[in-house]
């Protein structure tokens, strides 16, 4: 009887149970800059973000009423080493309360995000996660574009650490 015991519990993995502090699939985190001093975060007033699926069908929108420098967006992946774009549109001055400054006008600008899914076993438990690299941004051009200009800090997402993209407005 003793041996059926300690065979069994020494065939249990420790990792049977994904923890909750093991990472998981990393999303892209943008931090917004100043044009003007492009080294200074830069607030963004009511932000609304919307992603949209790869047959352009727009997803849920994100809405923030309170002024932020940063935002975390999940990318989709379906097959390993296959290109992927995630289109979002990022609207500014998105204030629908009844006070809200008239002269203030929305703005919509439609980012493009380009990379490929790699997948990673993390664990029995939590199976494999994603990594994202060939990281690139295209912002599309409409004539009234708030978001200046970009740059790419990593080309590889592989945690949530740090920001990946800079958006200087």
């Amino acid at each position: 009887m003793l041996v059926f015991i300690i065979i069994g519990t020494s065939s249990c993995e420790r990792d049977d149970i994904c923890a909750e502090a093991t990472q998981t699939t990393p999303h892209l985190v943008i931090e917004f800059y100043d044009i003007n001093d492009p080294d200074v975060l830069k607030d963004v007033r009511q932000l609304s973000v919307r992603g949209f699926d790869r047959d352009d069908n727009p997803l849920d929108d994100i809405t923030v009423e309170s002024p932020f420098s940063s935002i975390t967006l999940p990318l989709y992946f379906q097959n390993e080493g296959e290109n992927v774009v995630s289109r979002f549109s990022i609207e500014k001055d998105t204030d629908f309360r009844l006070d809200s400054d008239p002269a203030t006008e929305s703005n919509v600008d439609i980012i493009e995000i380009s990379y490929t899914p790699q997948f990673e076993y993390v664990s029995r438990a939590c199976g494999y996660k994603s990594i994202f690299t060939n990281l690139s941004i295209t912002v599309v051009q409409d004539g009234n574009n708030w978001i200046l200009s970009n740059e790419v800090i990593f080309t590889t997402i592989e945690n949530e650490n740090e920001a990946h993209i800079l958006l200087r407005h």
